[in-house]
C-alpha cells in the first residue's frame, strides 16, 4: 500500500499504522533505486536553478557598466550645455543688473578702436570683443600705395586720422531695429583659423564687408538662441520696416527688402552688391539653416 505522509502531530493510531506498513513492505533494493545524495550551498543551488535563464554573465556586467557610463556622460553633457548656455546668459544679466545698480562713478572716455593696419592681426587691444567671422582676414588688407582699393575696403589700409577717432571711425558701433524693439552694440569680427565665430551679447560686423553707407554689402551676424540672442527676432522683420546703423559720426537707415532661409554653404548672400545693402544673418531651423534679412539704404545723416 502507498505510504502516507506523517502529520505534524501523529496520533497513536497513526504510529501503529506506520509501523505495520514498514514491517509488512519489502525493503527497497539498493540496485538502481537509490540515488547519491548531493549537498549544495545556497549559492550553488541558485546558480543551478538560474543557469541559462536569469543568471548574469560577463556580458551582462559589461552592458550594465556601459549603461551607467552613458547615463553619466549624458548628465555631464547636459550640465555643461546648461552652464555654458543659460548659465553664462544668467551671469551676464546679473552683472548688467549689478552694474546698473552700482553708484555712479567718474567715467573716463573709452578709446575708439584703431583702424586695422596692413599685415597686422586683430588683438584684444584693438578689438576686445572681436569674434572670427567671414571671409576677409586683417592680413589681407590692401597696401596704401596700390591704388587697388575697392568700394568699402579703403578702411583696411593704414591711414592717418585728422579728426577725433570717435567721430572718424567709419565702422558701425550700434544697431537698432525699432519694429522688434532690438537695440544692441556692434563689434567688428574676423576670421581666425578659417572658423566663423559670432559676437556674444552683440551684433558682429563682418570685417572686410562694405562699410555702412557705402556701395556694397554690409554684413552683420548674431546669435539667435544664447549668448545674448540679439538676432532671435529678426525673422519678425517685415518688408518696409527700418534698420538703423550708427557709426562714429553717421546714422544710416536701411529699409527691409525681404528675408529668406539658406543653407550654411550658400555664402553668396555675403557677396558684394552694386548698391548699399545691409545683410543680417543668424541661425534658424535648429541650426541647420541660416536666416538672412536684406535691407537697402534709404537715408544717411550725420549724428548731432
Amino acid at each position: 500500500m502507498p505510504r502516507s505522509a506523517p502529520s505534524d502531530n501523529p496520533t497513536p493510531g497513526d504510529s501503529d499504522d506506520l509501523l505495520s506498513t514498514l514491517l509488512s513492505n519489502e525493503v527497497p533494493s539498493r540496485h538502481g533505486q537509490l540515488r547519491a545524495a548531493r549537498l549544495r550551498s545556497t549559492t550553488q543551488q541558485r546558480a543551478e536553478a538560474l543557469r541559462g535563464r536569469m543568471l548574469r554573465t560577463w556580458l551582462d556586467h559589461v552592458l550594465a557598466f556601459a549603461e551607467r557610463a552613458l547615463v553619466v556622460a549624458a548628465v555631464g553633457t547636459f550640465a555643461y550645455w546648461l552652464s555654458e548656455g543659460y548659465g553664462r546668459d544668467w551671469l551676464h544679466d546679473l552683472r548688467q543688473a549689478h552694474a546698473a545698480q552700482s553708484p555712479a562713478v567718474i567715467q573716463t572716455p573709452t578709446p575708439a578702436l584703431s583702424l586695422p593696419t596692413a599685415n597686422a592681426a586683430p588683438s584684444a587691444a584693438t578689438a576686445p570683443h572681436a569674434a572670427s567671422l567671414p571671409f576677409t582676414r586683417p592680413e589681407d588688407a590692401l597696401p596704401l600705395d596700390t591704388g587697388a582699393s575697392a568700394p568699402g575696403d579703403a578702411f583696411l589700409s593704414p591711414q592717418t586720422l585728422h579728426t577725433a577717432p570717435d567721430a572718424a571711425d567709419p565702422r558701425p558701433h550700434h544697431l537698432i531695429m525699432p519694429s522688434i524693439s532690438a537695440d544692441m552694440p556692434v563689434y567688428e569680427i574676423f576670421v581666425r583659423d578659417d572658423v566663423w565665430d559670432v559676437a556674444e551679447y552683440a551684433a558682429g560686423f563682418h570685417h572686410g564687408t562694405a562699410l555702412p553707407g557705402t556701395v556694397g554689402n554690409s554684413v552683420f551676424s548674431g546669435h539667435a538662441g544664447m549668448r545674448g540672442a540679439v538676432f532671435k527676432d529678426i525673422g519678425r522683420l517685415q518688408p518696409g520696416e527700418d534698420i538703423i546703423v550708427e557709426t562714429g559720426g553717421w546714422r544710416y537707415v536701411y529699409r527691409v527688402r525681404g528675408s529668406m532661409s539658406v543653407w550654411p554653404n550658400q555664402i553668396e548672400v555675403m557677396n558684394q552688391t552694386p548698391t548699399p545693402v545691409l545683410t543680417l544673418i543668424t541661425c534658424t531651423n535648429w541650426d541647420t539653416q541660416r536666416l538672412v534679412v536684406v535691407a537697402d539704404l534709404v537715408d544717411a545723416r550725420p549724428l548731432s
